[in-house]
C-alpha cells in the first residue's frame, strides 16, 4: 500500500490557481475565436436594430429655378393661335415631412413655394404657396401592418437564432478547449510515470551492476538493465514531447505561455475536474439553434405567402394654396385656408403574370421543411449519442474499480520480487516482467480517469451544460 501512495504522490505535483475550471474561464474571456463570436454578435444586434428603425421621419428639401423664352400661344388651337413672346423666370422651393409607419401606413406633410416673374408682361408677376396634408393606408398586402409585423418579428427571431448559433459555436469551442485540457492532464500523469520507470531502471541498474562485480549476476543481467535503462528515458522523452505538443495547444488557445504546473494531476478516488450534470438532451445547444431558425423560418414563410396577394392602397390629401403679387402668400395658403382641396382615392397594385412571388414562396416552405427534417435527425442523433455514452462510462467505472485493485496487486508483485532478487530466489525477467506489469497497470488507470472525465464533459457537451460541468 505505500508503494500505491508513493505512485499517488508522483501524480501530484503543487500547483496555485491551475485547473480547468480557471483555465476556461480564462479562454472563454481573452480566446480571440471567442471575442470573434462576441463582435459578431454584436453585428447581427445592430443589424436587427436598423430593422427596427428602418422607418424613420424623412426630410426633404428642393429648390429648383427655371428661366424660359420659348414662344407659347395665345390658344389651345394651334391653327388659329397667335404666337407671344415668352420671357419668363420661376424660382420653386419644396419642403416636405414623411414617414412609413408599421402599420402599413405613410404620412406626408409637402409645402411648395413659387416666385415666377414674366419679364414680358410684369402684371403676370405672382408668388404661390402650396401646402398638402396627405395618408395612404394599406387596405390588403399590409394591412394594418401585418406584412411589416411579420418582418420585424423576422428581425428579432433571427437574431435570436444568431445568438444560439453563436452560443452554440462558444460551447464547442470550449468543449475543443477542455478536451485539449484533459489530454494535457492525461500526458503530464503519463510523463510522472516515466519518470518514476526511469528512476526505477536506474536503481535496478546501479543495482545489477554491484552484483556482477560481486559474481552475483551475470553480465546478461546488466545488458538487460542497461537496454531498459535506455528504453526508460526514450519513452520519458516520448511523453514530454507529447506533453509539450499539448501544452503548446492550450497557450494558442489562451494567448499567454501554459506550462505543466497549469495542469492539474490525476488523483486516487479525488473528485473529477469535470462535473457530472444532468440534463435534458433538448437543451442541446445544437438542437437549440435549429428550434430558433425554425422559428424564423416560419415567419419567413408567412411572409414569402403574404406577397403573393396585391396592394391595395387608400390615399387621401387635402391641399391648400394662395397666390399674391406682392405680400407674402405663405399665411393664408396653409392647412385650414378656404382655397382647398380633397382628394380621396383607391390604388390596387397585382403582379400579372409574374411567378416570382410564387417560387420565393415555394423556396421558403422547402428551407423550412429541410431545416425540421435536419432537426429532428440531430435530436435521434443526439439521443443515441447520449444513450452510448452513458452506457460506455458504465463500463469505465468498472474499469476504475478494477484497475485501482489491480494497481495495488501490481506494487506488492514488483515489491515481493525485489525481495525475491536481493536473495537470489527471482530472475531479472521476473522483476522486469513485475515492472512492466505496474507501470502498464498504472497507465491503464490514468487512461481510465481520463476517460471517465472525457465521458462527462462529452455528455455535458450533449446536454448544453458543459459550462457547467467544466466552470465551478
Amino acid at each position: 500500500m505505500k508503494n500505491l501512495i508513493l505512485f499517488i504522490s508522483l501524480l501530484l505535483s503543487l500547483s496555485v490557481d491551475a485547473s480547468l475550471s480557471s483555465l476556461s474561464t480564462e479562454y472563454l474571456k481573452n480566446g480571440s475565436d471567442n471575442d470573434s463570436q462576441r463582435m459578431n454578435l454584436e453585428v447581427k444586434s445592430l443589424e436587427k436594430e436598423v430593422v427596427f428603425e428602418s422607418k424613420a421621419w424623412q426630410l426633404s428639401a428642393s429648390g429648383e429655378n427655371t428661366k424660359s423664352k420659348l414662344e407659347r400661344s395665345s390658344s389651345l388651337l394651334i391653327s388659329s393661335a397667335t404666337l407671344l413672346p415668352n420671357d419668363t423666370e420661376t424660382t420653386s422651393y419644396n419642403l416636405s415631412l414623411s414617414k412609413e409607419f408599421f402599420t402599413g401606413t405613410k404620412i406626408s406633410l409637402s409645402n411648395t413655394l413659387v416666385d415666377y416673374v414674366n419679364n414680358a408682361n410684369n402684371t403676370n408677376n405672382n408668388k404661390g404657396f402650396t401646402q398638402t396634408l396627405s395618408l395612404e393606408q394599406d387596405l390588403w398586402n399590409n394591412f394594418l401592418g401585418r406584412r411589416d409585423a411579420l418582418s420585424l418579428d423576422i428581425a428579432e427571431k433571427t437574431y435570436e437564432y444568431q445568438k444560439q448559433s453563436s452560443d452554440y459555436i462558444t460551447e464547442s469551442n470550449l468543449y475543443t478547449f477542455a478536451t485539449e485540457y484533459l489530454k494535457s492532464k492525461l500526458d503530464k500523469a503519463n510523463v510522472e510515470l516515466k519518470k518514476a520507470a526511469v528512476t526505477r531502471a536506474k536503481k535496478r541498474l546501479a543495482l545489477i551492476k554491484r552484483r556482477v562485480r560481486d559474481g552475483l549476476s551475470e553480465k546478461v543481467d546488466l545488458y538487460s538493465a542497461e537496454t531498459q535503462n535506455l528504453a526508460s528515458e526514450e519513452s520519458l522523452k516520448s511523453e514530454i514531447i507529447s506533453l509539450q505538443s499539448s501544452l503548446e495547444n492550450l497557450s494558442k488557445k489562451v494567448h499567454r505561455e501554459v506550462t505543466a504546473a497549469n495542469i492539474l494531476n490525476y488523483q486516487l478516488k479525488a473528485e473529477s475536474e469535470v462535473v457530472k450534470v444532468s440534463g435534458e438532451i433538448e437543451e442541446n445547444k445544437n438542437f437549440l439553434q435549429t428550434k430558433k431558425q425554425i422559428d424564423y423560418l416560419i415567419d419567413s414563410s408567412r411572409r414569402a405567402e403574404s406577397a403573393v396577394y396585391p396592394s391595395l392602397v387608400f390615399g387621401t390629401s387635402y391641399t391648400t394654396n394662395n397666390y399674391e403679387t406682392t405680400d407674402s402668400p405663405i399665411s393664408k395658403g396653409m392647412i385650414g385656408s378656404e382655397n382647398n382641396e380633397l382628394t380621396v382615392g383607391l390604388t390596387l397594385t397585382w403582379n400579372i403574370g409574374s411567378s416570382a412571388e410564387s417560387l420565393t414562396k415555394q423556396a421558403a416552405a422547402i428551407e423550412l421543411n429541410k431545416v425540421k427534417m435536419e432537426s429532428r435527425k440531430v435530436l435521434l442523433s443526439l439521443k443515441e449519442q447520449e444513450s452510448s455514452l452513458i452506457k460506455r462510462q458504465r463500463e469505465v467505472d468498472i474499469l476504475i474499480s478494477s484497475a485501482s485493485k489491480r494497481l495495488e496487486l501490481s506494487n506488492k508483485t514488483l515489491k515481493e520480487y525485489n525481495r525475491l532478487y536481493s536473495r537470489g530466489r527471482a530472475t531479472l525477467d521476473q522483476v522486469i516482467r513485475a515492472e512492466e506489469e505496474l507501470i502498464t497497470t498504472q497507465q491503464s488507470y490514468v487512461n481510465y480517469l481520463y476517460l471517465k472525465d472525457s465521458n462527462y464533459s462529452t455528455l455535458a457537451f450533449l446536454r448544453g451544460k458543459l459550462q457547467e460541468a467544466v466552470i465551478k
